[in-house]
């Protein structure tokens, strides 16, 4: 008896990482003051290294119309990278894309470069590109329209992502206004 008391109060100590958001969520994270900070309502997305939309940790605002390769340890460093952002290359556990707002991520830093040289033959080309990108789990895309969307745990739902993502695009409808314009 003693032992099952003492096996549930163990696991009791373990939160679900679900949990964990509950306590700390992307819901709370915007409402805290995400929401009222024009530099992240006016840029395109926010990409986390931790899961549940963790401030306090790194975290990068992609701007709208952005798009490149993220930084890893040894890329930060090179004088010569064409990396943008903190080192979080392979290291995005959750994220927030702005309203009229797409964010496509990649899990190798030359899924953008490919998907750009397939688009610059044919609308076709592209889009094959990226049926086939997706089909192969090298590419996620997050929209959202009127209202933010929000990812607190890329394992959760894309394990095969998770901590996978190196090159990204972010693009803006013209005719939504950033969040407080």
């Amino acid at each position: 008896m003693k032992l099952l008391v003492l096996l549930a109060g163990l696991v009791g100590l373990i939160p679900s990482t679900s949990s964990l958001c509950a306590i700390q969520g992307c819901d709370k994270w915007w409402s805290a003051g995400a929401k009222n900070n024009v530099s992240i309502t006016g840029a395109c997305a926010v990409m986390f290294d931790e899961n549940c939309c963790k401030a306090s940790k790194t975290f990068y605002i992609v701007q709208r119309e952005e798009e490149g390769k993220l930084c890893g340890t040894a890329s930060s460093f090179n004088p010569f990278s064409s990396c943008v952002g903190p080192r979080i290359k392979d290291d995005i556990e959750s994220l927030v894309v702005m309203p009229g707002c797409t964010l496509e991520v990649w899990d190798k830093g030359s899924g953008l470069k490919n998907a750009k040289k397939e688009e610059a033959k044919s609308y076709n080309a592209g889009n094959n590109k990226d049926n086939v990108d997706r089909y192969d789990r090298n590419k996620l895309v997050f929209s959202a329209s009127r209202n933010i969307q929000i990812v607190e745990e890329i394992n959760d739902d894309f394990d095969d992502m998770y901590e996978d993502i190196e090159s990204y695009r972010c693009r803006c409808s013209q005719g939504l206004r950033p969040i407080g314009e």
